[in-house]
């Protein structure tokens, strides 16, 4: 199994994973064909993919990240303060 390292932070592939979605839709609802809906599907692919993996190779080539490690709570050293 290949391993790769985090770099995309989740807003990072949350705004991928949409811009792929839409574009594929635009393709499969019929709005764009021929070329340019092979082209869409190819651009979108790596989007989804980088998405899901949170991995994205362009980041990786160019020594880039957006992720922190403070895009998750660590809710067992989170101190709670319950007063108002």
């Amino acid at each position: 199994m290949i391993k790769a390292k985090r770099n995309m932070s989740d807003f990072d592939r949350i705004i991928r994973f949409v811009v792929a979605l839409l574009l594929l839709s635009i393709v499969f609802i019929g709005k764009i064909g021929g070329f340019l809906a092979i082209v869409l599907i190819i651009v979108s692919i790596p989007f989804l993919i980088a998405s899901i993996t949170a991995h994205c190779p362009f980041y990786k080539s160019t020594n880039l990240s957006t992720y922190t490690h403070e895009d998750f709570e660590d809710f067992n050293d989170t101190k709670h303060n319950d007063s108002f």
